[in-house]
């Protein structure tokens, strides 16, 4: 009971000497005050496990040598976290980009597709997007493939033209 109660009347010196150092320290290397706090506590709280072993006279270097040490470690996972959280952000922003021009080229393709005749248009939809031959559409629509053939030229050669007009 004797060694406990000096133990924790070491400690609670050690502690009052120090803790205000040591957080300064910490803040210093690291720039964080919750981190800071957070580490100048892990080191006090493995000092206090360990305070049958620790020799006093030896406090502050020691102390200081555990917070630093601490800090480089918080300073290495965050500059680990921070790379693979740039990593990703910008592939995000990559990601939204490519989406952005994705969703301007459909809708110039929707424009460019509206601005064709009906059935040109119709039947452009029934070769490339629902992937019919023209042997098919020609049977659906109840004409020869060539007239298929000669929507399709026509659409593309249209659609070639209103490309050019929109650049």
């Amino acid at each position: 009971m004797l060694k406990r109660l000096f133990n924790k009347k070491t400690f609670d010196h050690i502690f009052r000497e120090n803790y205000t150092y040591l957080y300064k320290y910490a803040f210093h290397i690291t720039g964080d005050e919750e981190e800071s706090r957070d580490i100048v506590s892990g080191v006090f709280e493995s000092l206090w496990k360990n305070i049958e072993r620790f020799d006093k006279e030896k406090a502050k270097p020691y102390l200081k040598v555990s917070v630093r040490n601490r800090c480089v470690d918080f300073l290495r996972k965050n500059t680990l976290h921070n790379k693979y959280m740039d990593e990703y952000l910008n592939t995000l922003s990559r990601y939204y980009d490519e989406l952005a021009d994705q969703r301007e080229q459909d809708e110039l393709v929707e424009t460019m597709l509206s601005q064709l005749p009906e059935n040109t248009r119709h039947i452009l939809d029934l070769c490339y997007f629902q992937r019919l031959k023209y042997s098919e559409v020609a049977e659906q629509l109840d004409i020869s493939p060539d007239t298929v053939k000669k929507h399709i030229v026509k659409a593309l050669k249209l659609l070639r033209t209103i490309y050019n007009e929109k650049k």
